[in-house]
């Protein structure tokens, strides 16, 4: 019999009672009765073990660039459940072998989550694996990614690993799992090592991820084989009590020192994610005024507005928060509260290349001549702000990991370098340990937005650090799907044959197109526009996707619709114009 067989058998047959004697009236003599149960498993299909090249598939599919990500929960008729709990508990269970492979003893890991249905369901799962693998398990209930990192870093603290399952600003019914060491996040070839070791696991012990029974039903017989009894902190609070004392440790305000926000007034949208303990565990506190905020409480289901920065509905809703509640400033968050964005007192959004340049405007105060590391899509206005308060731009490429690492590359080699920033609202500080921190960089504005009120009398705000920033008339984003199975190396001989495209002055673009001269991602062409106007363009292959990504902006109104224009000229007579969507140029 197959091994899966025989466990599902064991899990399912029903255990028989004890042969019964009765006595017949009749005969007066003991007569036998037998009760026949049937197991269970005898109305199901025998089950055979899972190939193992189809349990690397379903572990190797979770992998998200530095982090795992899943559907956990089947919302609609069409989701195929792929973090299922066994899987959680494999992948927790790999992290720990994984971290015993560095030489880490007598581990210790904490688990925290966002607020998503799902966590109930995968939290236990996950706290169950890393006591199968023999590590101390950590419960520290809701919490932010940030926070997570901070449990490992914190005085005191014995914790030397931490998960934090959450996905993000991704809709209700995905959830995943981030991993930190001391060293922070985990990199791309770590995820894939653990995932390696969970499959492995999973095979070993023949589970049928994803059965309806037999996946959760692992689990629970795992858990009281050795039952998970973690012990509990509240990490939570222990973070915000570091975010006030960096506060009060930044403003230091000579009236007063421990209520140094007294006065201001900030409107928060955590948009029921994480981040809604910011306002009253952090501002609160320290004097501010929060009663314009909203959306703080957890909510799962993410009723309101996608907890992301980056989405319109989101801003708008912060926007109208500010201005209804005459808020000095307002502060959104996503889900798990590692990306940020801040909404002047005006009402203008602050994100994007926005935030990048009040941030690097911040630190460019304290760190002159430093360098800012950013994303491959910052505008041309970005990199001339900049420079023109005495720092170095450099753009390199998509995906916060990469930023961030180039960052703490550039300091190991001796180059100041103090922000690194994606225009997705990710960031991370030297002096906060290179973690990606969307409440670090919002209080970091807001112990700037004090300090600047205290010199000036109270008449300062942040839209006067971004009064010269020059913003592009028109810009836009496509996505260019990729038809062919081969998606890499049919996006990479698109990427080379515009690169040629350009460097021949085929067609429209004529010489007032130019490559860039260093590219780190993609192809970024210059724009000649006339009259001292640039617009640019980036053509660069999704990090993940079957994708190639295009993003414009132009300094003239209608440059946009032209350098698209001439773009889609080249992808309709390219070699693979049969393998590409085109349909999102074509409008």
């Amino acid at each position: 019999m197959h091994a899966a067989a025989q466990w599902q058998r064991s899990q399912h047959a029903l255990v028989a009672p004890k042969r019964q004697c009765v006595t017949s009236a009749a005969a007066r003599a003991p007569r036998c009765r037998s009760r026949v149960i049937t197991a269970v498993t005898a109305y199901l299909p025998p089950a055979a073990p899972p190939a193992a090249a189809d349990v690397a598939h379903a572990f190797k599919r979770l992998q998200n660039g530095s982090d795992v990500r899943g559907v956990a929960l089947a919302v609609t008729p069409t989701d195929t459940i792929t973090l299922t709990p066994a899987s959680a508990f494999f992948i927790a269970a790999g992290f720990v072998d994984w971290l015993k492979s560095k030489g880490v003893a007598d581990i210790k890991v904490a688990v925290g989550c966002d607020p998503r249905v799902s966590g109930p369901l995968l939290m236990p799962a996950v706290l169950a694996g890393l006591q199968s693998a023999g590590a101390a398990a950590v419960d520290v209930g809701l919490s932010t990614t940030p926070a997570m990192f901070y449990g490992i870093i914190a005085p005191g603290s014995s914790v030397n690993g931490s998960i934090m399952l959450t996905a993000s600003h991704m809709p209700m019914h995905n959830n995943g799992l981030k991993f930190f060491t001391a060293e922070g996040g985990l990199g791309k070839p770590d995820i894939a090592a653990i995932l390696e070791t969970a499959a492995a696991k999973c095979e070993a012990a023949a589970v049928p991820l994803g059965d309806a029974i037999l996946d959760a039903a692992y689990v629970l017989q795992q858990a009281v084989t050795t039952p998970a009894t973690p012990s509990s902190w509240p990490l939570l609070s222990k973070y915000a009590e570091h975010l006030r004392e960096m506060i009060v440790s930044g403003i230091k305000h000579p009236q007063s020192p421990d209520k140094p926000l007294t006065g201001l007034k900030i409107a928060v949208d955590a948009g029921n994610g994480s981040g809604g303990f910011l306002a009253t565990q952090v501002l609160e506190p320290l004097g501010a005024d929060v009663s314009g905020s909203q959306f703080l409480e957890p909510d799962g289901t993410f009723p309101n507005h996608i907890p992301n920065p980056e989405n319109k509905a989101a801003m708008k809703a912060a926007v109208h928060a500010v201005n209804t509640s005459g808020a000095d400033l307002g502060i959104v968050f996503d889900t798990d509260v590692d990306r940020s964005a801040i909404v002047g007192g005006d009402g203008s959004p602050i994100n994007s290349n926005r935030f990048i340049a009040l941030m690097a405007a911040i630190v460019l105060q304290e760190h002159p001549g430093s360098t800012i590391v950013t994303d491959s899509v910052t505008s041309n206005g970005l990199t001339t702000f900049i420079e023109q308060r005495g720092g170095k731009h450099f753009r390199f490429k998509r995906g916060y990991k990469n930023v961030i690492s180039k960052g703490a590359e550039l300091n190991k080699q001796g180059v100041d370098c103090e922000l690194m920033m994606e225009t997705s609202g990710h960031g991370a500080m030297r002096s906060n340990n290179y973690l990606d921190d969307g409440s670090h960089l919002a209080l970091t504005a807001v112990v700037a937005f004090v300090r600047s009120r205290l010199a000036s009398g109270g008449s300062a705000g942040l839209g006067e650090l971004l009064a010269d920033l020059q913003e592009p008339a028109e810009a836009a984003e496509y996505r260019i799907g990729i038809k062919d199975p081969d998606f890499k190396a049919v996006g990479g001989q698109v990427l080379q044959a515009f690169h040629d495209w350009v460097q021949s002055g085929v067609g429209n673009a004529g010489g007032s197109w130019s490559l860039e001269p260093v590219n780190h991602e993609g192809w970024r062409v210059n724009v000649d526009e006339g009259e001292g106007k640039r617009g640019w363009l980036l053509l660069r292959q999704s990090l993940h996707d079957p994708l190639l990504v295009l993003n414009v902006e132009s300094d003239v109104q209608g440059g946009e619709a032209a350098i698209r224009s001439n773009v889609l000229k080249f992808f309709s007579d390219a070699q693979h114009a049969q393998a590409l969507d085109l349909g999102s140029l074509q409008k």
